[in-house]
């Protein structure tokens, strides 16, 4: 008796009909015929179709089995069981496997029994087959590390045209890619919230203004919770700046404060205590805050490479964030090279860097240095101002110090070349060190001397003056206007602006699998991309449903086209209303205007992506476009400014 399996489940199902009304007339048509079944199915139903003749060899009275090919002849008779015309045969390339069980009859022609034990052991190789075919298409799912710094500007990194040293930073855009024309939202908190949401701050409950504005993550989905539930294993490090805890929103790891701004390097402060998952942390005697996070972060990674999941690492640095503390042999590596060199010789050094490299066009103009800055020779307190500046590199290449440590785990581990790396900002350089104590005592920096400030009650000196010199514990110091403007060459303004300072980021991507090194793109993205993207290539769905709760649709877009050399239907126009301004870009135009009323700027941002030409007098009806996009903006995400 032959059974013919067709593609599809419901012709197999025909067909085992048929076998079972023949075998319960317990005979057989055909003298001529031998009690045997005949196989005849298509790769992808071959577990399904054994399994059912194991199961009727043991209680049908059958006792061979044959397979053959899918061009086997055979003929169907109306009586309901099948007629063999001729001996079946697999006409198949001779393997050594195969080999060794077909019965050699012809050299062309080769006829496989299977006996009832041999079905058996069939069935169970190819159970084992489609687990370990499972297990290899859950491990082809990348994993994902994205490191976020804290107020690093555009231009601190090696690979966009700083001097302080971070070679593990820049080998990922000499093994990866760099984008040149990446956005963030000019403020810690908010960046924050749309990375984590793919969505603009506002759609979250936060106004865009402020760094600790409350969050309503209970329309939201995050990230991790998406991650998490596609079966990830999830981990975080760093500034959280949720109102719940991480461990809460879809992170199976966590090690951080819970606050963020009000910090030290060096000791817990009041009111921010660490946490290690769900437990204080109690602060060893040697601490420094970036290199307990890279220890943290090195830790989680090794505990994720024992299970079998893919796994997502979220690193959010807080340096190079003021205020300023770092470790003596740290600072010595870069004092000497801020007291021969003053602002004004690195900043034309960086943007020569920059033109050589190609990471901007050779039409493109450095910004006016700010009036408030003084040019370096003619200014005081030389030791002091260089000092600040020997601090910040040394944050920063804390920062690198602990991506090398992530990049040598994945390397001896085998996954780094199905790991996507991704390093950017939450904003550009910033060159104050914020504002005195709030009246609930959440303020960013105590204003006077006091013992209230940190846990174990040692004063500190608060202040960025002269005689206040910076990178011990007991200071509270920034590295002020000339050094961030420095920081975001070419760009004008800062942190908290609208400008490109403020707004624009690096970003950079290692992904070996997929992309080749040392690429660059002028694709224009958003942080708020960074959740599409790692869905997409985690294979995830935004769902319109989640525990209880209907998130508002994603506006990111994902970075996977870019990634794979293909175009990408990006954003026709993104909007922000960050501390200081209103800002709308749609393609190479950009509109800015402060925040409290004023009038529109215009800037072309292919002539002119340091805008330092408006262009509002002359294109008035362009600047009527954009502000009509604007509002329309504001009114869908409920901006209230």
């Amino acid at each position: 008796m032959a059974i013919f399996c067709g593609r599809r489940k419901r012709h197999n199902r025909k067909a085992f009909k048929i076998v079972q009304y023949t075998m319960a007339e317990n005979r057989l048509k055909h003298e001529n015929v031998p009690r045997q079944v005949c196989l005849r199915t298509h790769s992808d139903l071959v577990a399904e179709t054994v399994e059912w003749v194991a199961e009727k060899l043991d209680t049908g009275g059958l006792t061979v089995a044959t397979f053959v090919a899918i061009d086997a002849p055979f003929e169907y008779s109306s009586e309901r069981t099948f007629h063999r015309t001729e001996t079946p045969v697999c006409r198949t390339k001779r393997s050594p496997i195969l080999l060794s069980l077909l019965n050699r009859t012809d050299p062309d022609r080769f006829q496989f029994m299977l006996t009832p034990s041999m079905i058996r052991l069939i069935c169970s190789g190819l159970v084992l087959y489609f687990l370990v075919c499972q297990t290899v298409i859950e491990a082809a799912r990348p994993n994902i590390i994205l490191v976020m710094a804290d107020d690093l500007g555009w231009s601190d990194i090696g690979c966009f045209g700083g001097e302080i040293r971070t070679p593990q930073i820049d080998s990922l855009a000499r093994e990866g890619l760099r984008f040149t024309q990446f956005y963030n939202n000019a403020v810690c908190g908010p960046t924050r919230a749309s990375l984590l949401t793919g969505l603009y701050c506002q759609q979250t409950g936060h106004r865009g203004d402020h760094w600790n504005q409350p969050k309503d993550y209970s329309k939201c989905v995050l990230i991790s919770e998406l991650l998490q539930s596609a079966g990830y294993h999830t981990m975080m490090v760093g500034k959280w700046q949720g109102r719940d805890l991480a461990l809460d929103r879809g992170f199976d790891r966590f090690f951080g404060p819970m606050c963020q701004a009000k910090i030290s390097y060096f000791h817990e402060v009041q009111q921010n205590p660490y946490y290690l998952n769900r437990e204080r942390f109690q602060l060893p005697e040697d601490f420094y805050l970036t290199e307990s996070l890279n220890h943290y972060a090195v830790q989680f990674l090794k505990e994720a490479m024992t299970t079998d999941k893919p796994f997502f690492l979220y690193v959010a640095q807080i340096a190079p964030h003021w205020p300023l503390h770092a470790r003596e042999a740290d600072i010595a590596a870069y004092r000497e090279q801020y007291r021969e060199r003053g602002w004004d010789e690195w900043r034309g050094a960086r943007f020569e860097s920059q033109q050589k490299s190609q990471l901007i066009p050779p039409n493109w103009k450095l910004t006016p240095r700010p009036p408030e800055i003084k040019d370096w020779k003619d200014g005081v307190h030389q030791d002091w101002q260089a000092e600040r500046m020997a601090v910040y590199a040394a944050q920063v290449a804390a920062i690198d110090k602990g991506l090398g440590e992530l990049l040598t785990v994945l390397k001896e581990s085998g996954q780094e070349q199905n790991t996507l790396v991704l390093f950017l900002s939450d904003n550009g350089a910033a060159p104050d060190g914020g504002i005195g104590p709030s009246k609930s005592g959440f303020g960013f920096a105590p204003n006077q001397p006091n013992n209230r400030w940190r846990l174990d009650q040692v004063a500190i000196r608060p202040g960025s003056g002269p005689d206040n010199l910076p990178g011990s514990p007991d200071t509270f110091a920034a590295y002020g206007l000339a050094w961030a403007t420095l920081s975001n060459t070419p760009f004008r303004s800062t942190k908290l602006s609208g400008y490109e300072g403020g707004i624009r980021t690096p970003l950079l991507a290692k992904w070996p699998a997929v992309l080749s090194g040392d690429q660059q793109s002028d694709e224009v993205g958003h942080v708020m991309d960074l959740m599409a993207t790692c869905l997409d290539i985690a294979g995830v769905k935004y769902p319109t449903e989640f525990r209880g709760r209907n998130p508002v649709p994603i506006e990111g877009k994902s970075l996977r086209p870019v990634f794979e050399g293909k175009p990408r239907q990006g954003h026709d126009v993104l909007c922000w209303s960050v501390p200081r301004h209103h800002v709308v870009r749609m393609g190479k135009w950009k509109a800015i205007r402060p925040r409290r009323g004023g009038d529109w700027e215009l800037f072309d941002l292919e002539a002119d992506g340091t805008e330092t030409t408006d262009l509002a007098r002359r294109e008035p009806g362009r600047v009527q476009q954009l502000a009509r996009q604007f509002e329309l903006w504001h009114q869908r995400v409920q901006d209230p400014f």
